[in-house]
């Protein structure tokens, strides 16, 4: 969680105190556009700790923008598991797979790769003797790639120097415009 510290809150409320307003204002584009640089840096620490595709992070990230009323902003991630053949997958035999960066494909025990009738293709493994039914193989999830110590510790970082630099951006322009 990014928050404003105690003298952070001062300096804005000493400079922008006798502007009707102004506080508030600030207050919410500087979370704003932390929000935003965070949600870059989620894709990007996500993508250099996992072998996925910058697109599938994006989507599944919801940004709530913070107002004057409301200086509260959140990035929330949601979504299930991923299927395995959007990771870094072996067509040879025996089927080998590599979700992390770090480390090289391991095979997976009885895998193998199947296009269905509708054309969607798979990392499935037999569920039964039986020829079907199939059980398709998943990696992780966006959020818990999120949730990585990693990817968290980066982007806290990036978000709280955002909103350091952003405070004293929004200063100065509502000082400028008066």
């Amino acid at each position: 969680m990014i928050e404003f510290n105690a003298s952070q809150i001062e300096r804005v409320e000493r400079l922008l105190g006798g502007i009707p307003g102004a506080l508030p204002k600030a207050q919410a584009s500087a979370i704003n556009r932390s929000l935003t640089t965070a949600r870059a840096e989620i894709v990007r620490a996500v993508r250099k700790e996992y072998v996925i595709k910058a697109e599938d992070v994006r989507g599944t990230i919801k940004v709530t923008n913070a107002t004057a009323s409301a200086p509260i902003g959140r990035i929330k991630s949601m979504g299930g598991p991923i299927p395995l053949i959007k990771f870094d997958v072996s067509k040879d035999n025996p089927v080998r797979a590599r979700v992390k960066k770090t480390g090289a494909k391991k095979p997976i025990k009885h895998a193998f790769l199947q296009t269905m009738k509708n054309g969607y293709k798979g990392v499935f493994i037999r569920a039964g003797k039986e020829r079907y039914p199939l059980k398709q193989l998943y990696g992780p999830s966006i959020p818990q790639m999120v949730g990585n110590e990693n990817v968290m510790k980066s982007v806290e970082e990036k978000a709280i120097d955002t909103l350091d630099k952003r405070i004293n951006h929004e200063i100065n322009r509502v000082l400028e415009a008066d």
